[in-house]
C-alpha cells in the first residue's frame, strides 16, 4: 500500500456524483486541502455549488486546468471522455498521469486519443469512497511508470484501498464492487420492508435494518474474518437463522445474485466493444 503523500493539485475534469464523491473522501482524509484540488464544470451554477460546500479551485477551461497537475482525472460521462480528451492532450505535459474513471472505455482507447508522454491509468470508484471506505480497481495502461502508479494509488488510498488487477479483471469489478452496494442498499430495503409487513413501525424498521447491515459490516472488517465463520457464529444448527438461510437458498438467492452480477458484466462489455469500435472511426 502506498503512503498518501499525494502531489498536488489533484485535477478532477468532471464535476458530477463520483467526482463530488472523491473530493469529499480526499478531503476527509486530511492528506489534501481544498486549495490542492481543482475541479472542471459545465455549468458555472455546479461550479458555484462545489466551491461553497467544499472550498475547492473551480474552473471551466479543462486544458487550463491540467497544467502542472500531477495526476489528472478523467470524470465525465464515456459521451463526453473523447472530446475531452481531445481539448486536453495539447495541454497536457511529460510526466503527467491520466486516471480514466469510465467503466466502458478501454486502454487502447485511452492510449490512442492520449499523447504518448503520459501515463495512462484506468480507476473504478464508487461512492464509499467519499466516506473513505471505497475500493478502487486499478489497472494500467503499457506507457504507466512506476512513479504514475504510485502517485495515483496515493490518491486512492487516501479514500479507501486501491487494488490493481488486469483489465478484464476490472471489467468483472463492474458486477461487483461498481453495482455492489446499490445491490446491498436494495437488501437492506428489502430486510426493512419485510419487518414492516409482520407490523413493525417503518421507522423502527428502517433503523434495525440498517444497524444491522452496519454492525455486520463491521465484523466483516475484523483481522481474519471470513464470510463462513461469522454465518457459523449466528447460524446454529436446526436454529432460527439455518431456517432462514435455507429459505433464501431454495428461492435461488445465489442464482439471482449471479444474474446480477452477470448482467452488469456483460452489460459493460457491451458498452466498451461499442466504444472501441465509435474511437476507431474518425470523427
Amino acid at each position: 500500500m502506498a503512503s498518501h503523500s499525494i502531489s498536488a493539485p489533484v485535477v478532477l475534469l468532471g464535476g458530477g456524483k463520483i467526482a463530488e464523491a472523491l473530493i469529499l473522501g480526499l478531503l476527509r482524509s486530511g492528506h489534501v486541502r481544498p486549495s490542492d484540488l481543482r475541479v472542471t464544470v459545465r455549468r458555472p451554477e455546479r461550479g458555484e455549488e462545489l466551491r461553497s460546500r467544499h472550498g475547492v479551485n473551480v474552473l471551466m477551461d479543462n486544458a487550463q486546468a491540467v497544467r502542472g497537475a500531477g495526476v489528472v482525472l478523467l470524470a465525465v460521462r464515456q459521451a463526453q471522455l473523447r472530446e475531452l480528451m481531445e481539448v486536453i492532450s495539447p495541454a497536457l505535459e511529460p510526466g503527467q498521469t491520466v486516471v480514466s474513471l469510465s467503466a466502458d472505455v478501454r486502454l487502447a482507447q485511452l492510449e490512442a486519443a492520449l499523447p504518448s508522454c503520459v501515463s495512462v491509468i484506468r480507476a473504478l470508484p464508487h461512492t464509499p469512497v467519499r466516506v473513505g471506505a471505497g475500493v478502487t480497481p486499478l489497472t494500467a495502461g503499457t506507457r504507466a511508470t512506476e512513479t504514475s502508479r504510485l502517485a495515483t494509488e496515493s490518491v486512492f488510498a487516501a479514500t479507501g484501498r486501491p487494488m490493481w488487477m488486469t483489465e478484464e479483471a476490472l471489467t468483472v469489478c463492474t458486477g461487483v464492487c461498481g453495482t455492489g452496494p446499490a445491490y446491498v442498499f436494495r437488501f437492506v430495503e428489502t430486510l426493512a420492508q419485510a419487518a414492516m409487513a409482520h407490523g413493525m413501525d417503518a421507522a423502527e424498521a428502517e433503523a434495525l435494518a440498517r444497524e444491522t447491515l452496519i454492525g455486520a459490516a463491521k465484523l466483516l472488517a475484523e483481522p481474519g474474518a471470513t464470510t463462513p465463520r461469522l454465518i457459523t457464529e449466528i447460524a446454529t444448527p436446526g436454529g432460527i437463522t439455518e431456517a432462514g438461510l435455507k429459505a433464501m437458498d431454495a428461492h435461488g438467492l445465489t442464482r439471482v445474485v449471479g444474474e446480477a452480477v452477470s448482467v452488469a458484466i456483460q452489460r459493460t462489455r457491451e458498452r466498451a466493444d461499442a466504444n472501441a469500435a465509435a474511437y476507431s472511426t474518425p470523427k
